[in-house]
């Protein structure tokens, strides 16, 4: 028998090519301008500004791992099987660009590749305001203390009936203003109540009289116009009343906000009205949370009588 020697062929697995590192100019400065720095930049809500590869760098490992755990951009919403309009998501992709970023030492990249840094109007962001509505007198938060609920009513003159379309706000000390809500009294009343005190407004978690209920503010919060077709009705002679929640922050403040409306053209085709479940904040539905507890649940439902479309979804806890 005659033995033929065959080849034999073997293919060796080539080296992997070597993965890219990401740069802040080409890939994390396009991430960091449109999600983050509308809130980090001089004057608004945040504790330090994100407008340039240097402020990035330094806060490099912090981003990293407030955007990993999704506490950062502030966006509580979970995923669902719809989209919300405005969503300040991340997506899985951006985090992970995000952290390798960091891991490879935060290089720069080429400058030619950075994107122009985001320019913010020194004025209203949703343009000029049809109304601008300010605080009669400042209210003075002390630097120490509870939290304080204080009501500021202002007459706004109307004398007609307006439709809502966007509310803006500038407070003047961002930093004691947990939140506000906005409301309308149809009355034009609520302004006649005599100040509690020295400061102005009265105190409480309702707000006198004023029952139309136009949405409020938060630290973080954007501005955004209703959907087309929708609007909130004011009624003419009424009164704006601003219900603030403030928190003192071991720093005495002065705060006088001012408020931009913003009116429809003409009444909208569709009304929009809201759905409080549980009614006023669960305090008939036995809410009582103890103390540290955790995944503490109420629940409330309601039969809708007619189809409707969902314009905005809110909780509020603290």
């Amino acid at each position: 028998m005659r033995l033929l020697a065959l080849p034999i062929i073997l293919a060796a697995a080539l080296p992997a090519a070597a993965e890219t590192a990401p740069v802040f100019n080409r890939d994390i400065a396009p991430i960091i301008y449109n999600n983050c720095a509308s809130c980090h930049r001089p004057g608004e809500a945040a504790p330090f500004p994100l407008l340039s590869y240097a402020d990035v760098r330094k806060k490099g490992p912090v981003i990293a791992a407030v955007t990993g755990s999704r506490y950062m951009p502030p966006w509580k919403a979970d995923p669902g099987a719809w989209a919300f309009r405005d969503e300040r998501r991340l997506t899985d992709a951006q985090i992970a660009l995000i952290a390798r970023w960091v891991k490879a030492g935060m290089p720069e990249g080429n400058p030619a590749d950075a994107p122009p840094a985001p320019a913010f109007s020194s004025g209203w962001q949703l343009g000029e305001p049809d109304m601008i509505v300010e605080m009669p007198a400042a209210y003075h938060v002390p630097a120490d203390g509870p939290d304080i609920y204080r009501n500021i009513a202002v007459p706004l003159g109307f004398a007609e009936d307006k439709w809502i379309t966007a509310i803006d706000m500038k407070p003047s000390a961002r930093a004691v203003v947990h939140h506000v809500l906005y409301f309308a009294d149809p009355n034009g009343r609520a302004h006649q109540r005599p100040p509690q005190g020295a400061e102005p407004g009265f105190s409480g978690m309702t707000a006198g009289g004023a029952t139309v209920a136009l949405g409020g503010w938060a630290v973080g919060a954007q501005p955004h116009f209703y959907p087309d077709g929708l609007a909130l009705k004011v009624p003419k002679g009424s009164d704006l009343v601003i219900q603030y929640h403030f928190h003192p922050t071991g720093k005495a403040e002065a705060e006088k906000s001012t408020v931009a409306l913003y009116f429809a053209k003409k009444p909208p085709e569709r009304l929009m009205f809201p759905l409080q479940l549980p009614p006023v904040y669960s305090l008939f539905s036995g809410l009582d949370i103890p103390p540290g507890a955790g995944d503490y649940v109420i629940r409330d439902s309601f039969t809708l009588p007619v189809p409707v479309q969902a314009a905005g979804v809110g909780a509020h806890a603290h």
